[in-house]
């Protein structure tokens, strides 16, 4: 059905590594381009906002001359004050758009919450962008969670506002498996955010994380196990709303589904490698490249068999969901199962 691909929609940077942005896109997202044109250009928009953000973040990370992200994060700051975009300032045209969509007299209630989720989300871009960030305490390391992946997700398009705080943790979860995911990448520039009150309790240093020596340290493992068999339990306690929630937009359906899916990859890849990331990324992404093409392929066919085209936008929560993802969502309910009948820890019972 659709040739073109999302990265090639929303911006996505290629450099020379493994995880490249596009790859990194395609498996988030590549679902997006099977949607019906008038939803689809809602999400693509959507995802481009903040894929810029990330990218302009991400440059100033990796160059200390550039200062892009702060030109866009004045500018929004001056629309927030004033309610107009500032003449001849840096992406005036995004900010137009963006000015558009929530600042207008018909800006509905949800999208006055996207408008404070973007500005948060914004705020969290500026905090923990930078190489000398440490988090402390498990408690600090949620709500980084929380403030960069919730918000993330509560900016997206065609969400209930009675499923604002769902989605919320459903994108600390998601953000969660993206630290995880990127946990190589991350120490190659210095960045570490697993929390020191976790390093400390199992003996492992910040340094052996961005030097990649902390697969050699008997403490990593058990580490690892915490983070994977208690806290990422209950912080899938705290997204079940949403995992199982059976009245979502269609596209927001799909979104849950393949995103359970790609949570299931990336642990059960992460497990087979026994933790090592530095082992991670080549055996991730040669999976995702293999697995992507089938499942789009999937979609593809059974959105052509079992989708009638409509005459207007679908946007209702009644509108009948796709049923291209029913071996998603059953991944998606294997894994929310670990919900209700959590691993036990070291022989015991879990908490």
């Amino acid at each position: 059905m659709n040739s073109i691909k999302i990265s090639g929609l929303v911006g996505s940077s290629e450099y020379d590594a493994i995880a490249d942005d596009s790859l990194k896109d395609e498996d988030n997202a590549a679902w997006v381009m099977e949607l019906e044109p008038c939803m689809r250009d809602e999400w693509i928009e959507r995802i481009g906002w903040i894929r810029l953000i990330d990218r302009l973040a991400e440059n100033e990370l990796v160059d200390s001359g550039s200062a892009e992200f702060r030109k866009f994060y004045s500018g929004w700051k001056w629309l927030l004050l004033w309610g107009r975009v500032k003449s001849g300032c840096a992406y005036q045209d995004v900010l137009t758009r963006i000015a558009v969509r929530w600042f207008g007299a018909s800006s509905t209630p949800v999208d006055r919450l996207s408008l404070w989720s973007w500005n948060r989300y914004l705020q969290a871009i500026a905090r923990y962008h930078g190489h000398n960030l440490i988090v402390d305490t498990l408690a600090q390391y949620e709500t980084m969670l929380k403030d960069l992946g919730g918000t993330y997700f509560q900016v997206l398009p065609f969400l209930a506002q009675e499923q604002w705080q769902a989605a919320c943790y459903f994108g600390a979860l998601d953000q969660f498996f993206n630290n995880l995911r990127d946990m190589q990448e991350d120490a190659q520039q210095g960045i570490c955010y697993i929390p020191s009150e976790v390093l400390n309790q199992f003996g492992v240093t910040r340094e052996e994380m961005i030097q990649q020596t902390a697969c050699q340290n008997p403490g990593y493992p058990k580490m690892m196990q915490f983070l994977l068999d208690r806290y990422l339990t209950e912080l899938r306690q705290k997204a079940y709303p949403l995992i199982m929630a059976e009245d979502l937009h269609p596209s927001w359906a799909i979104l849950r589904d393949w995103s359970m899916h790609r949570y299931h990859r990336i642990e059960r890849v992460f497990r087979e490698c026994n933790f090592d990331y530095t082992q991670f990324p080549q055996r991730y992404w040669s999976e995702v490249q293999q697995d992507l093409p089938i499942l789009i392929a999937q979609v593809r066919q059974q959105h052509g068999e079992g989708h009638r085209p409509t005459k207007r936008c679908l946007n209702r929560n009644t509108a009948m969901m796709p049923p291209a993802l029913t071996m998603l969502s059953r991944n998606a309910a294997r894994v929310a199962g670990t919900v209700l009948n959590p691993p036990s820890l070291s022989g015991q019972e879990s908490s």
